[in-house]
């Protein structure tokens, strides 16, 4: 009788599970998604990417304000904010978009006046995501010792 209990219980959590996995991955069995649809956590909330003037950054913003997002894009390339600005209002004429040209190897000074600019946008609505893409080199200094 317990052994019978036992599978009986083996046999529901196996059907569970495969069910959450029928429901859960697609064809490729990559996970689709998790808890509530992504648009009710991000529309109308302010999301700041970096490195938004080119490839994934880029894909992001526009990902984002499919979703209702408020953006705010920064690269160190004006002309290229903003013809990812342009792109993303010609497909969301309603979209909210602020451009704020930086760059990370400007020194921490610099760096806070441009959080405390992104923070003022939108009323002051400061920054409920970040998305952290842009890229960053440091000098490499070579050293060559020749006898």
């Amino acid at each position: 009788m317990l052994l019978l209990l036992f599978f009986s219980v083996l046999a529901a959590v196996a059907a569970f599970l495969l069910f959450k996995f029928a429901t859960v991955v697609d064809g490729d069995l990559t996970l689709v998604s998790r808890g509530p649809p992504l648009r009710e956590r991000v529309d109308g909330k302010v999301v700041w990417i970096t490195g938004a003037s080119r490839g994934i950054g880029e894909v992001l913003a526009m990902h984002f304000a499919n979703l209702g997002a408020k953006l705010i894009l920064s690269a160190r390339n004006k002309d290229a904010l903003a013809r990812v600005k342009k792109n993303i209002l010609s497909k969301n004429p309603d979209s909210r978009v602020e451009m704020l040209p930086m760059d990370l190897s400007a020194g921490e000074e610099s760096l806070k006046e441009v959080v405390h600019v992104a923070e003022s946008f939108f009323s002051n609505a400061g920054v409920d995501y970040m998305v952290h893409n842009a890229a960053f080199e440091r000098p490499v200094n070579i050293t060559l010792i020749l006898s």
